[in-house]
């Protein structure tokens, strides 16, 4: 998902192809993702409630287990003097614990297996030693704007778990529906911009299309300026191929997958757009690993479409290759 590289203008049709093989073939199939355990870290807000079901909704799909977790961020605070801080501190920790016990009970009545969590420390640091040592296999958070897209409700907890998390993590922003299931008419959109180090995020929303019974949507956002111009009618039909391509390397059998392209001056309002437009349940992304220290950027399209998307976001972090080819502009 981004504008187009300089080198597009003017390159004839054949060597744009060729472009696309290459992205395309330069890692081998890998082995496709299962769910079989589904963590939702929760701070007992409306966002992480929307995450919660979210959550659910997956265990049921695929018959996972679910891990509960709350990361207590006061147990280790000092108490000030003769404020009863201690009795307070003790007041929040059993109220936590009969949250989770709430929340446990509740999957229990929807048929889900699920443990609870209490840990204490950094939330984005202890989300990603739960995800490590109770082998999760997806993560689900739930977000709230702040200041518009610029914060997430945990802070820089969510943003930090979706950077290094070595799985796919599903944020319900607070725009969104909470439930990624229920109609299956609608589409999974996954867009994309062709770099090779994010295009294998196809695959989970290969598997999360196949699963659900919904139509998979691959989308590639053009520029603006692009849109009326002498290439405006090849270029599309050339990225379409391309994104044929995408879905054909998921190695699923995806019945018929759409291949849109759209043009749009911002890239994340266009996906948001499309999204929206065809009712979409599920938007996944795959975007490349940085420094913390280089996503504070408030145009951050990951962020933006994450705050501003009326469904959830599969977000799939990988590794950032600096000599990796690509259609299109870093973006992500």
């Amino acid at each position: 998902m981004s504008k187009l590289t300089p080198a597009f203008s003017g390159v004839p049709e054949s060597d744009n192809r060729a472009m696309t093989s290459t992205v395309l073939n330069q890692s081998s199939p890998e082995t496709m993702p299962a769910f079989a355990r589904i963590l939702v870290a929760t701070d007992f807000s409306p966002a992480s409630r929307a995450a919660f079901h979210t959550a659910l909704d997956l265990c049921t799909m695929f018959g996972s287990t679910l891990t509960i977790l709350h990361v207590f961020e006061y147990v280790e605070a000092t108490p000030m003097p003769g404020v009863g801080s201690i009795v307070d501190l003790q007041n929040l920790d059993q109220d936590a614990r009969n949250w989770l016990h709430a929340l446990k009970r509740e999957a229990a009545q929807s048929g889900v297996q699920a443990v609870t969590l209490l840990r204490a420390g950094s939330p984005a640091a202890t989300i990603q030693e739960a995800i490590l040592s109770e082998h999760i296999d997806l993560a689900v958070l739930g977000t709230s704007a702040l200041h518009g897209f610029e914060r997430l409700v945990f802070g820089s907890t969510a943003e930090a778990v979706l950077r290094k998390a070595p799985i796919p993590v599903i944020t319900v922003g607070p725009r969104a529906r909470s439930a990624v299931l229920p109609e299956q008419a609608r589409p999974v959109v996954f867009a994309t911009d062709f770099h090779a180090t994010t295009v294998h995020a196809i695959r989970f929303a290969a598997v999360l299309s196949q699963a659900t019974d919904s139509p998979l949507h691959c989308l590639h956002v053009l520029p603006r300026s692009l849109e009326g111009g002498t290439l405006s009618s090849a270029i599309p039909t050339i990225l379409n191929e391309a994104l044929q391509q995408v879905a054909v390397s998921s190695g699923l059998a995806v019945d018929h997958p759409v291949a849109a392209t759209t043009f749009g001056s911002e890239v994340s309002n266009a996906v948001v757009d499309y999204a929206k437009q065809h009712h979409a349940k599920l938007i996944v992304l795959g975007i490349r690993q940085a420094s913390l220290a280089s996503t504070h950027t408030p145009a951050h399209i990951a962020y933006r479409i994450i705050t501003e998307a009326s469904c959830p976001v599969l977000t799939m972090a990988f590794e950032s290759h600096h000599r990796s080819h690509s259609l299109a502009a870093a973006c992500l």
